[in-house]
């Protein structure tokens, strides 16, 4: 991570890859969209970084890593979308862009540092590593930021001889 004042990386045990920012809700709707995504069934993935780059903003910058494409993250997204619009929740304007956060930039952060650490680590490589459940965090805002907890986690499971999901019954 580039070091500079206005720079906050991302604590590595709150690093993880966002499905879908659902913003304030009330018990009532929390309910809802619990109920909804315990009706999601798919099936696990391995996950690779490909590439780092930056989200821009009137708030400064977030760089983050990139991830390869995988059809069953597609696969996924979609359920969870599907899932969450019989909750009451639209559909996502933006086109889903899978990736990790790494770090929040205040927008003093210098353009060039932030050029010049993408540059220097385009080719990030990290292990792989294998998906194997989706999870519902709550997050919280105080003055160091978010903190995200885990409210609800669904097993995703391992894919039959046919390659579909396995009926298993999901628990939180």
């Amino acid at each position: 991570m580039p070091t500079a004042a206005g720079i906050r990386p991302a604590p590595a045990a709150q690093v993880h890859l966002t499905l879908r920012f659902l913003g304030e809700v009330d018990v009532e709707q929390a309910a809802r969209i619990t109920a909804a995504l315990d009706t999601v069934r798919a099936v696990d993935f391995t996950l690779c970084v490909a590439g780092v780059g930056r989200f821009r903003g009137q708030q400064g910058s977030v760089l983050w890593a990139g991830m390869a494409p995988v059809p069953e993250l597609d696969a996924l997204y979609a359920a969870t979308t599907v899932a969450l619009q019989s909750a009451g929740i639209a559909p996502e304007r933006r086109q889903f862009r899978p990736h990790l956060t790494l770090a929040r930039c205040r927008p003093a952060v210098p353009d060039a540092l932030l050029r010049e650490w993408i540059e220097t680590h385009r080719e990030m490589a990290v292990p792989s590593w294998r998906a194997r459940r989706f999870v519902l965090f709550e997050s919280r805002l105080d003055r160091h930021g978010a903190t995200h907890a885990a409210t609800v986690a669904w097993p995703l499971v391992a894919p039959d001889d046919e390659g579909t999901a396995a009926s298993v019954p999901v628990s939180a």
